[in-house]
């Protein structure tokens, strides 16, 4: 028998007074933001207890510092997706509707060290290096499974667990968060912000403490880095050309509420991954195109493929197929560090 797990949470009337204190507005999500509902940015932080201390991570602390920080500089956790008046898509922030973070602990009756693993360094020479397997936990613990951000369900779109294991000095923090809010390095920022201002609490909620390097928040932002790049036409190569016939590429003018409407990504599990090696990729190049970049052979592969899947399922070509690939946009634009 799996052992047994409690869980407490809290979002008491104190903290919805923290809450209240957001300023009302809009965030517009240009179509970067909109293309990525349903995808997640989430993990875990694990941290040792060193000193035994009993007030460690603790819930109310916890909470109290998301709920400043959330009001203070990252207004989007709070609001929830709308059209606006001009038919564009946006995060609307009320305080009179927000849209609560879920946070919560889990007392999991089992040691964490039950699920950590060590693999060898890669090299002569590399540390270990110490890893916590999700599978094994999701086996032995009792945790059925922890719940992930959507905004399919109401307050639920920041997704917090904090897990006590039994007789272990290490507590884990379980983040979930919609990837409209953040990219990677966004939801790392926004969890050492969030750590700045629990170790700083007494000081922020007396209004006496700011951060040392604040978010950008300005989500026109992304517009600014992105005004003067262009859309390639479709990469259907000529290898492709004798296998489809050729498809327009018309975007339709109501595309926010087409993918606010995405659903919820699986989890990992439950996707169908293909890995694509270095050398497998400059193969198909060299066999589609050669004078293509890998990025284009890819995208005329997996488009070709889509439409040929939809045909052979439904018997019909779609009238709309979309297909983002990410790239290191950071790298390749003027993006501060900060947003």
């Amino acid at each position: 028998m799996a052992p047994s797990v409690s869980v407490e949470s809290t979002v008491d009337k104190s903290l919805l007074e923290y809450l209240k204190q957001v300023r009302a507005q809009e965030i517009v999500l240009g179509t970067m933001d909109l293309s990525e509902f349903g995808i997640l940015i989430d993990g875990l932080y694990f941290y040792k207890n060193e000193k035994l201390a009993a007030d460690f991570m603790a819930l109310d602390l916890l909470a109290r510092s998301f709920c400043k920080i959330a009001v203070d500089h990252y207004p989007i956790l709070l609001g929830k997706p709308a059209i606006s008046s001009a038919g564009k898509g946006v995060i609307s922030v009320d305080p009179s509707n927000l849209c609560l973070p879920d946070i919560a602990e889990i007392h999991v009756e089992c040691p964490a060290e039950t699920f950590f693993e060590t693999l060898p360094g890669k090299a002569r020479g590399d540390s270990d290096v110490l890893f916590f397997n999700t599978r094994k936990f999701y086996q032995l613990s009792g945790v059925a499974r922890l719940p992930k951000a959507s905004y399919h369900r109401d307050n639920a779109s920041s997704v917090i667990r904090i897990l006590r294991f039994k007789s272990s000095q290490y507590v884990a923090l379980a983040f979930s968060f919609s990837h409209v809010m953040f990219d990677g390095i966004g939801g790392i920022s926004f969890m050492n912000h969030w750590a700045e201002y629990t170790r700083n609490l007494e000081a922020v909620e007396n209004g006496m403490y700011k951060l040392l390097d604040p978010p950008v928040s300005d989500r026109e932002v992304m517009d600014r880095c992105f005004e003067g790049v262009q859309p390639k036409e479709p990469p259907f190569v000529k290898h492709f050309k004798e296998t489809l016939p050729p498809l327009s590429m018309d975007m339709p003018k109501d595309i926010a509420p087409v993918l606010m409407a995405s659903p919820d990504v699986p989890v990992i599990e439950e996707q169908h991954l293909v890995h694509f090696t270095a050398s497998n990729l400059e193969r198909l190049r060299q066999d589609i195109d050669r004078n293509e970049t890998t990025n284009i052979a890819l995208a005329a592969l997996m488009t070709r493929n889509i439409v040929l899947a939809n045909q052979r399922v439904f018997g019909t070509l779609p009238k709309t197929s979309y297909m983002v690939i990410p790239y290191d946009s950071r790298a390749r634009s003027g993006i501060p560090r900060q947003y």
